[in-house]
């Protein structure tokens, strides 16, 4: 993906910045983790699966090393209905700690968090390139 691609893309993802979380929902105005991920790649005219889970198996593994702006990042969720509960947009990756920032709708709202924050830290499962 080009690079006006992913800023088009984040501009997207970033003007839904504190939209509420509604379980089930994938937008304009309110969304779950996936329904955002799947909204905002759905604007750049590709498709992704609806569920966390089924979008773990969309596009291709990345390590975390290797991970970039665009890319899905994963993690368990609160819940015990299998390993992937939550997904989101990498913002950003610093080349030094290899943590990175993330955009994505949690319970609280549309928000960006850092891979550090100990809930996502412990949580985290792996990632996939969809856009390349």
């Amino acid at each position: 993906m080009q690079f006006s691609q992913i800023d088009d893309m984040l501009d997207e993802a970033f003007s839904h910045l504190g939209a509420r979380y509604r379980r089930g929902m994938s937008g304009p105005n309110a969304f779950d983790c996936s329904g955002f991920t799947s909204y905002v790649f759905k604007n750049m005219g590709i498709e992704l699966n609806r569920s966390s889970r089924a979008q773990y198996t969309q596009g291709e593994a990345v390590s975390k090393d290797e991970l970039r702006t665009g890319d899905l990042v994963f993690f368990t969720g609160s819940s015990t209905r299998g390993p992937i509960g939550h997904v989101g947009i990498v913002v950003d990756v610093d080349p030094i700690s290899g943590s990175f920032n993330f955009i994505h709708a949690s319970t609280t709202g549309v928000r960006v968090s850092n891979s550090k924050e100990r809930y996502y830290s412990r949580r985290y499962v792996g990632a996939r390139r969809v856009l390349q």
